[in-house]
């Protein structure tokens, strides 16, 4: 454990200023660090001697000659003493002949001197000046704002300024406050720059407006006295680079895909400089690249969240970039251009037309809707048209105004259109289709005083079928049942609609029914003449002969005797020709109906035949 005057002379150390360190020398830092904005810094810090008394190593913020401690480790314990390392964004190693410091997501308010020390009187190993700047990358014509925060850094009131570094450690004053202020706030403005400071807050904002190329370069947000010689004490330092817009690119060809397909591109070139090797696919809007993905020797970033998603990659071979772009979506339709240096000099510029395809039949309905935000499009008047030829479109529908918060909309004979400005959509709807109606449409802005009145949103690809006609069947409907020898009787084929074919296929389900009962019949009738001995069974029915003649004969006893069995039955069916005339079967006279002559009755007749003798069996 540590002993408890030791953690009492570390906290005085870092507290105030103590007796034991009033003769602490001035340090001059061995070399100035400089790092970026998130980054991480390391430093090792070699020792010889490590006496009992010198296990105590610590990483000290030196202010005004004093150490305030950071993290501070005796033996194998480390103790930490700011929000910061408390975050675990500052570590502390010893391994008895190095002491390892590391320092994680650098902010601007790190920046500082800093010394790795031994022993209770924090004896320095190694002083270092550690500069964590920001990095800003901006177009012409764009505005810069940065806030500068001080209070952190030890510092209070006075005047602050805005300066343009010149050489290693000189600035020529861009603009300044015009005053030094303890409580209230400040700030003065020349042309195209201005500075406000606000001391309750403790932070420097600075503003830039219509940004040049030439306005590139490395600044600083200063204490600034124009008595002393250094007449600027650093508080933040800035890096700007303003990239001049690219040239107007006009598109080499239209690359077309469907919706959700996937899209490929290459890029060759012939030299590869080393400040060359920086490669990038962008999305060309106002003379802008907006990068999509961008690669740098062997490493690849990406910077949206289709990229990140996976639908993005970019590949550099040393001779071809080539760009994949999968699952794509209407939103993805634009200018890109893959480009090389730091510069986005284009390499080969295409435009990406992502269509929907949409497949109809006759009188069924459409609704379309077209997202406009991501495309860059915001408010202004929206309709639906009909391209003809290769760029012409015309109107079908479309909105009565622009809106730039409500929904706004109309509708014709057939079509409607509505446009929901908080969403960034436009809603297209279409009744009643007819095959006419092919073709390819339009989701649009659309501005009737142009001479291209319609510029495109979205690309529909409309094909509508006629509906096929109702299917009719041809049927020979023959029923047949044989026990034993069989005879067979075809009807003539009908032809029918559906409606007759299902009532035609109920009525043969009915007629096998029948033909059971009928058989269950004939058995039970076969049983009665071998138990009565002397009834006997009529020979043959005429087919024309009526159900009551059958029903008597079924009735009526005999003097058959046991060797005259029934061989077999056939049931002869006739469907009658048309849907229009009635069917009977399986039906009394007593009831079918009063007025036969007005009506063609067609029926089933059971023939029971009998076999010679000798064939039996």
């Amino acid at each position: 454990m540590l002993p408890a005057e030791a953690i009492q002379s570390g906290c005085r150390a870092a507290a105030s200023p103590d007796p034991t360190l009033a003769g602490l020398p001035a340090q001059t830092p061995e070399a100035e660090m400089s790092q970026q904005e998130g980054s991480t810094f390391s430093i090792q810090c070699p020792y010889t001697t490590q006496p009992d008394n010198e296990q105590q190593k610590a990483w000290c913020r030196m202010r005004n000659a004093q150490c305030e401690l950071v993290a501070w480790r005796f033996a194998s314990t480390e103790y930490i003493y700011t929000d910061r390392a408390g975050q675990g964004h500052v570590t502390i190693q010893d391994d008895n002949s190095i002491v390892s410091v590391t320092m994680s997501d650098l902010q601007v308010e790190d920046s500082g001197i800093y010394s790795c020390t031994y022993s209770s009187s924090y004896i320095p190993l190694k002083t270092i000046s550690l500069n964590v700047y920001k990095e800003l990358h901006k177009w012409e014509l764009d505005s810069l704002s940065v806030q500068c925060p001080y209070r952190a850094l030890g510092y209070s009131w006075g005047i602050k300024a805005w300066c343009r570094q010149q050489g290693q450690a000189e600035c020529s004053l861009v603009v300044s406050t015009s005053y030094s202020s303890a409580r209230g706030s400040s700030g003065t403005q020349n042309k195209r720059s201005s500075i406000q400071d606000d001391a309750q807050t403790g932070t420097v904002t600075i503003t830039m407006n219509k940004l040049q190329a030439l306005d590139s370069g490395v600044y600083w947000c200063a204490l600034y006295n124009p008595y002393q010689r250094s007449a600027f004490t650093r508080i933040m330092e800035v890096r700007l680079s303003v990239d001049k817009g690219l040239p107007a690119q006009t598109p080499e060809a239209e690359m077309s895909q469907q919706e959700g397909s996937t899209f490929s591109i290459q890029c060759p070139y012939t030299t590869q400089p080393d400040n060359e090797q920086q490669k990038a696919w962008c999305r060309v809007r106002n003379a802008r690249c907006e990068l999509v993905a961008w690669r740098f020797a062997s490493t690849e970033y990406i910077y949206t969240d289709r990229a990140r998603q996976g639908h993005v990659t970019i590949q550099d071979d040393s001779s071809t970039v080539s760009v994949t772009m999968s699952d794509l979506q209407v939103e993805d339709s634009g200018i890109y251009s893959c480009t090389y240096s730091s510069s986005y000099i284009p390499l080969k510029t295409i435009s990406l037309n992502v269509y929907k395809e949409l497949h109809k039949w006759e009188l069924d309905s459409l609704s379309v809707q077209c997202p406009y935000r991501a495309l860059g499009y915001s408010w202004g008047r929206k309709a639906w048209c009909r391209q003809r030829g290769q760029a012409e479109c015309s109107l079908v529908v479309s909105t009565s105004y622009s809106s730039a918060r409500g929904s706004s909309g109309t509708q014709n004979k057939r079509s409607s259109i509505q446009d929901d400005a908080q969403t960034g959509t436009v809603t297209i709807t279409m009744n009643k289709l007819q095959a006419l109606d092919s073709g390819v449409y339009w989701c649009a802005l659309y501005n009737p005083y142009q001479r291209s009145a319609f510029t495109r949103i979205m690309e529909v690809r409309l094909s509508v079928d006629k509906v096929p006609a109702a299917t009719t069947l041809s049927t020979a409907t023959t029923l047949s049942v044989t026990t034993g020898t069989s005879e067979t009787n075809s009807s003539g084929n009908s032809t029918q609609p559906w409606n007759t074919i299902i009532i035609s296929v109920v009525l043969c389900i009915l007629f096998i029914l029948a033909l059971a009962i009928m058989i269950t019949l004939c058995i039970r009738q076969r049983k009665k003449v071998k138990t009565g001995g002397n009834r006997q069974a009529e020979d043959v029915y005429d087919k024309t002969e009526s159900p009551a003649q059958l029903e008597s004969t079924e009735r009526m006893g005999g003097t058959t005797d046991d060797s005259r069995d029934l061989n077999y039955i056939t049931l002869d069916f006739k469907p009658h020709p048309s849907s229009d005339e009635p069917l009977y079967c399986n039906v009394e006279l007593s009831q079918t109906p009063r007025k036969p002559e007005d009506e063609d009755v067609e029926y089933a007749a059971i023939a029971c035949k009998q076999l010679p003798a000798n064939d039996k069996g």
